[in-house]
């Protein structure tokens, strides 16, 4: 016997997203700041430690130049990646800002 989709488990409890009220769009606006938020102290932090790493590698404290270019290469990603987020929030916000209403 196969059971349909009201008994057991339900779409809301699979995908809480759809089960869940809309969110309002201020939460939403909230949402998007914390998230730029976050990434770009997470791209500060990666930047601090790819400093430090190549200050480690210049005074000798570091024989690993494999790790420092590593460490410069995840930075080096993270602001690249940064900027193109950047680039799309704008986008949206023009296409927004152009819709008549």
């Amino acid at each position: 016997m196969i059971d349909g989709i009201e008994s057991g488990i339900g779409l809301g409890q699979a995908f809480p997203e759809i089960g869940a009220k809309s969110a309002k769009p201020a939460n939403m606006a909230g949402d998007a700041g914390k998230f730029f938020g976050e990434l770009v102290s997470k791209v500060n932090e990666l930047q601090s430690q790819s400093d430090s790493a190549v200050q480690a590698l210049a005074t000798g404290e570091s024989q690993g130049l494999h790790e420092v270019m590593i460490a410069m290469e995840k930075s080096s990603l993270a602001f690249q990646f940064l900027g193109q987020v950047r680039n799309k929030a704008i986008d949206a916000y023009n296409e927004v800002m152009r819709m008549q209403v």
